[in-house]
């Protein structure tokens, strides 16, 4: 038996032992680096040696205004670390601080309040810029009809600027692969019907946690991206305990491709083959079911094509924060369900998250080790309970399995070295 293995369960750790005759294939984590990088000084140098573009101050030199696009209090790009030295460029350039305009990219989440904008931007940015918090609902511009036939709504402000600029970070996302790149437009900055369209397409093509290729939902963002005309893009890349390793600015493509480059080598985790049981902490998304499947997606890379997943999340905040989400998990629906309501725009774009948990669902079985869902909320989801790992592993009902442990479950990317396994 296999005793002592340890993962998070919120603030603390669990420890817990495999039974004889499971095999232990590896416990898996990202990364976290040792790197020292100056935010600061990481910006400046990167908008001034660019990927795939002018120079920042040169794009700006030309230009009256500008608006700088940040992500929400749903990513953890540290945009108070960033805007500063971005600004400063850009007062360089010749554009002061009145011409500037910071516009929250929250797409279809909610609002900031005060304290969560000055946590996101800094009291330096608060002071310094006018913030506007984009709505998805109105002030928009129609900007074309990308190729994917969506139409492209765009925050009024944004399509006005003479300087367009946004930033995020790159993570793994189970809708267009990794977070950050165009994903600052659509779903940031655009309309909710906009938003409703581009997630739709993931009924199109085989979509993935971390898979960037043959991604209609980031093809749809990028095109967007074009149709808008973002001028620069600065992305940071985190480790696991969400310090920045790297900056990467310029094309909005171009850049963001490194970018994702680099956000692999810190999520990516190499394994020779997959396993009949995955183990994996929703760590560090652990206040919410909704928030924790992030790590049934990761798990769900790791395990065989009837595997088993057991998931151990917390869940202290429940289901969701959005009523809507929760509502449907309850609901427990369909993928052709899903996309009827979505289709009629009646659903957040961000539901489709729910059309490839019904997937996964519908492959692997998944036992959940929560002490903040009920059991019978569990069971109305379509899930197994289990009041803790150990009665779990008993429940897979496997005298002998291959098992892989994720810690870090939320943020970590599985990658087959051998595809065809």
């Amino acid at each position: 038996m296999l005793k002592g293995i340890q993962i998070p369960y919120g603030k603390k750790e669990i420890s817990f032992s495999l039974p004889n005759g499971w095999n232990l294939l590896g416990v898996f984590s990202p990364k976290v680096t040792n790197k020292q990088l100056d935010p600061y000084k990481g910006v400046l140098k990167a908008v001034r040696n660019p990927i795939g573009t002018e120079s920042l101050y040169d794009i700006a030199r030309r230009k009256r205004n500008a608006v700088i696009i940040s992500d929400d209090k749903a990513r953890p790009t540290p945009s108070y670390l960033i805007i500063p030295a971005l600004l400063d460029e850009l007062n360089r350039a010749g554009i002061p601080d009145e011409k500037i305009t910071v516009i929250i990219g929250r797409g279809l989440h909610e609002s900031l309040n005060e304290k969560e904008l000055e946590k996101k931007l800094g009291r330096n940015v608060l002071e310094r810029v006018d913030i506007i918090d984009h709505d998805p609902d109105k002030d928009l511009i129609n900007v074309g009809k990308s190729p994917q036939n969506v139409e492209v709504f765009i925050n009024k402000n944004v399509v006005e600027a003479d300087l367009k600029i946004g930033i995020g970070s790159i993570t793994p996302h189970e809708l267009s692969g990794f977070t950050g790149g165009a994903g600052i437009v659509v779903p940031g900055i655009a309309g909710r019907r906009t938003i409703n369209q581009n997630h739709s397409l993931v009924k199109l093509f085989k979509a993935e946690f971390g898979k960037i290729e043959g991604n209609l939902i980031r093809k749809d963002m990028e095109d967007a991206a074009r149709l808008l005309g973002l001028d620069f893009l600065v992305n940071a890349t985190l480790d696991a305990n969400e310090q920045i390793v790297d900056i990467f600015a310029g094309d909005v493509v171009k850049a963001s491709r490194e970018a994702v480059e680099s956000a692999k080598n810190i999520y990516g985790i190499p394994i020779d083959k997959k396993a009949d049981v995955v183990i994996a902490s929703s760590h560090p998304k652990d206040d919410t079911f909704g928030k924790s499947m992030k790590a049934i997606f990761a798990s769900s890379l790791a395990a065989k094509p009837d595997g088993i997943i057991i998931h151990v999340a917390p869940c202290w905040d429940g289901l969701s924060h959005s009523e809507i989400f929760e509502k449907m998990l309850l609901d427990n629906p369909g993928p052709e369900t899903l996309f009827k309501i979505l289709d009629q725009g009646q659903l957040p774009g961000e539901s489709c998250v729910l059309y490839l948990f019904s997937l996964v669902k519908n492959k692997l079985r998944i036992i959940v080790v929560t002490d903040g869902i009920e059991k019978e909320v569990v069971e109305k989801m379509g899930l197994e309970h289990a009041e803790n790992i150990e009665t779990a592993i008993k429940n897979t009902g496997k005298g002998k399995a291959d098992c892989i442990i994720l810690p870090w479950g939320a943020v970590s990317l599985p990658l087959l070295n051998n595809p065809r396994e």
